[in-house]
C-alpha cells in the first residue's frame, strides 16, 4: 500500500515507489522518475544537494534534465539497460552557453553547444545521437532488493582528448598539433548528481548506508588525427572511479558485478567517502544560522602579501558587530606571529609557531581547536603562513570534522602582484585550487584588462571555486557562512594521488631578527630598499632614534611601507624574515641590528 508522503519523518521506499518493484526496464525508468520529483517536494534535501528542478522529456525514450546549483550546465539522465538486474544509467552534463565548463569540452562539443537550439535539444536529449555520443559523463547503477538498495558509478576523473594534426580556423591555430582539445572533469561534475542521489537514498533508508567501496584504474585518452581516426594515449590524469554504496539492510548481494581486475580497491578510509557521504548527515540550517555546539570553521590562505590579515580583520568586526565571537588560530614559520599583535578586535587567538602546519605540524590544528573551544566561539578562522599548501592538512581536517562545522577554504589572491609571481611557485597554484572561495585582492591596483585576465586564470585553475573582487579585502562573512565547502573538487584532487608541494620542497625558508630600539631611520630605509630578489616578505615592529613612536614594517614583492604602530602596550622590535635559499649570514645588518 502506498504510503502518504511525510516531509516531517524520513521518506519510505514505498514513498517513492508505491508499486511492487519488479525489474523491468519500465519499473527502472519509473524509480528513477519518482525519485526525482518526490526530492523536488523535500526541501533538506533540495538545500542539501543544490537540486533546482527537472524536465521529463516526452521521446520514446524517456529522459531527464536537471539542474544544481553547483554548475552552470544541465545534466540529463536516461535508462539505457538493465543488466544483472540492476537499471543501467547514462548520466550526461550538457554547457550552456556562458558555462564556465564550457572551455573544457572539445572543440565540437562546444560547437554544439553554440547552436541556437542545443538547449531545446537538451529536453529531449535521447532523441538526438549527436548528444548521446558526446555529452557522458558517468554510468549509474541501481539495484534495489527487499530492504535495501545497491548504487554504484563509473566514471573517469578526466576526459581528455588530443588533436594529432592540430585545428585551424580560418587560417588560425585553434589547436596545436598533438595538443589538447578536451579536458573534462568528469568525477568532479559527476559527483553533483551523486550528492543529490546520495542524500535522496539516505531520506528512504535507515540504517542510512551499510558499506562505501571505491575502486580505481589508470585509462587513456583518445587522439585523433584529421581524418577522425581514433587511437587511445596513455595519460595518468584519464582515471577512472567506480564506486558502490550500500542502503539499508541485506543488500549486499545487490552490488553491481565488475568482472574488471585492473580496478584496485582503495581503502574504506579513502577521504572521498569522508568528504562525499557527510553532506547528507548534517542539517546546515542547523549549523549555520543556530550554531549548535560546533562552531563554523574556515581556512584563510593565500601566497606571501596577499592581504589575509586584512582579510580576517574584516572577518573580525562584521562577527563583531553581529554579537559573534571568532576565534583565530594562527599559524607562522618565524617563532613569533606579528599579525596577532596588530589584529585589533574581539577576538581570542591561539598562535601555532615554529613550524608550518601544512607541513609538519598539522596534528596541533585540533589541539588549538581545543583550547579555544571554552570561549565558545561562533566561528574558528585558521590562518596558515603564505607559504603554506592547504591540500596538506585536508587529511587532518577529517579529525576535526566532529569538533567543527568545515565551510570554506578561502585563498586571498595578490590581484596587483599574480601575474608576476604565479610562475615563481607552484604552492600559490596549490592555493588556489584548493580554494572554496577565492578572493581576488587589491583590483584598485590594476586595470579592468589585467583583472579579467587574472580571473580567467583562476577559473582555469579552479572551476568550481566562487571569485569575489575586492578593496582592502573586504568581503562580507554572510558570504560564506552559508556556503557548503565544495567536497567535489577535494575529493577529486584526493583521487588523483597527488603529492602536493611544500614550502620546503621550494627552499623557502624564513628567521628572525631582533632590532634594537631608536635605530637610524635613514640607514633602515636604505637597507628596506636594497632587499635582494629572493626575499619574498618581511614583516615587523620598529622605532627610530629621536621617536617615541613604534612602526609596523612590511614588505612584499619588492615594496615596504612603514606606518605607525596603535598606541596599544609597546612590543619588542623585531623583523621577519621570508624567503627561497636565502642566507641569514649574508645579510648586512650591524648598523642597526644586535646579532
Amino acid at each position: 500500500m502506498a504510503t502518504r508522503l511525510n516531509l516531517d519523518r524520513s521518506m519510505e521506499f514505498q514513498d517513492i515507489f508505491p508499486l511492487k518493484f519488479k525489474y523491468s526496464f519500465e519499473d527502472y525508468r519509473s524509480l528513477m522518475r519518482c525519485v526525482l520529483m518526490k526530492s523536488l517536494y523535500d526541501s533538506d534535501i533540495k538545500s542539501s544537494s543544490r537540486y533546482q528542478g527537472m524536465y521529463k522529456g516526452n521521446y520514446f525514450n524517456e529522459c531527464w534534465s536537471i539542474k544544481f546549483g553547483f554548475y552552470g550546465g544541465i545534466y540529463g539522465i536516461v535508462l539505457r539497460e538493465v543488466e544483472e538486474g540492476a537499471g543501467v544509467f547514462e548520466l550526461y552534463y550538457f554547457p550552456s552557453a556562458n558555462d564556465e565548463l564550457l572551455g573544457s569540452v572539445s572543440l565540437f562539443e562546444a560547437v554544439l553547444a553554440g547552436e541556437p537550439d542545443f538547449l531545446t535539444k537538451v529536453r529531449n536529449f535521447s532523441a538526438h545521437e549527436e548528444l548521446l555520443n558526446n555529452f557522458c559523463v558517468a554510468t549509474i547503477y541501481l539495484k534495489p532488493q527487499e530492504r535495501g538498495l545497491a548504487l554504484s558509478f563509473k566514471t573517469k576523473l578526466r576526459d581528455r582528448s588530443y588533436a594529432k594534426d592540430g585545428v585551424r580556423v580560418e587560417g588560425k591555430q585553434i589547436i596545436a598539433k598533438e595538443g589538447l582539445d578536451k579536458n573534462f572533469p568528469c568525477f568532479r561534475v559527476s559527483l553533483a548528481f551523486m550528492n543529490f542521489l546520495h542524500i535522496a537514498l539516505c531520506k528512504i533508508y535507515e540504517p542510512r548506508y551499510e558499506s562505501f567501496e571505491i575502486y580505481k584504474k589508470a585509462a587513456h585518452a583518445v587522439i585523433y588525427d584529421k581524418d577522425r581516426n581514433l587511437k587511445s594515449k596513455a595519460d595518468p590524469l584519464c582515471g577512472e572511479i567506480f564506486v558502490n554504496l550500500i542502503y539499508g539492510k541485506d543488500a549486499d548481494d545487490a552490488c553491481f558485478k565488475f568482472n574488471d581486475k585492473s580496478f584496485k580497491k582503495l581503502p574504506g578510509s579513502a577521504p572521498l567517502s569522508k568528504f562525499l557521504l557527510r553532506l547528507a548527515k548534517e542539517d546546515k540550517k542547523q549549523i549555520f544560522m543556530q550554531g549548535g555546539e560546533r562552531p563554523n570553521f574556515f581556512i584563510i590562505t593565500g601566497y606571501l602579501g596577499s592581504g589575509k590579515t586584512k582579510f580576517i580583520q574584516n572577518f573580525i568586526e562584521h562577527e563583531t558587530a553581529q554579537n559573534r565571537f571568532t576565534g583565530i588560530i594562527q599559524n607562522e614559520i618565524g617563532k613569533i606571529g606579528l599579525d596577532g599583535a596588530l589584529l585589533d578586535a574581539k577576538y581570542a587567538l591561539v598562535e601555532i609557531d615554529e613550524g608550518c602546519v601544512c607541513c609538519s605540524m598539522a596534528g596541533q590544528i585540533k589541539l588549538a581547536i581545543s583550547q579555544l573551544k571554552p570561549k565558545k566561539p561562533d566561528s574558528i578562522v585558521l590562518e596558515t603562513t603564505g607559504v603554506a599548501n592547504p591540500f596538506n592538512i585536508l587529511s587532518e581536517l577529517n579529525e576535526i570534522k566532529d569538533a567543527v562545522n568545515l565551510c570554506a577554504i578561502v585563498t586571498v589572491v595578490d590581484g596587483a602582484n599574480f601575474l608576476k609571481e604565479r610562475g615563481r611557485s607552484k604552492i600559490m597554484l596549490e592555493q588556489i585550487k584548493a580554494a572554496d572561495v577565492i578572493v581576488l585582492n587589491k583590483i584598485d591596483l590594476i586595470s579592468s584588462e589585467r583583472q579579467e585576465r587574472i580571473r580567467q586564470i583562476l577559473i582555469q585553475n579552479n572551476r568550481c571555486a566562487e571569485i569575489f573582487e575586492t578593496v582592502g579585502a573586504e568581503l562580507n562573512p554572510n558570504y560564506l557562512l552559508y556556503r557548503q565547502s565544495d567536497t567535489s573538487y577535494m575529493a577529486s584532487v584526493l583521487l588523483e594521488g597527488k603529492m602536493h608541494a611544500t614550502h620546503e620542497d621550494e627552499g623557502i625558508v624564513s628567521f628572525k631578527k631582533d632590532l634594537p630600539e631608536g635605530i637610524d631611520r635613514q640607514n633602515f630605509i636604505k637597507f628596506m630598499s636594497d632587499i635582494p630578489e629572493n626575499f619574498y616578505r618581511i614583516k615587523g615592529l620598529a622605532s627610530f632614534e629621536d621617536d617615541e613612536a613604534q612602526y609596523v614594517v612590511q614588505f612584499v614583492n619588492g615594496k615596504f611601507e612603514i606606518t605607525p604602530f596603535s598606541d596599544r602596550k609597546r612590543c619588542d622590535n623585531f623583523l621577519v624574515f621570508i624567503g627561497r635559499e636565502i642566507d641569514e649570514s649574508a645579510l648586512v645588518l650591524d648598523k642597526f641590528i644586535n646579532n
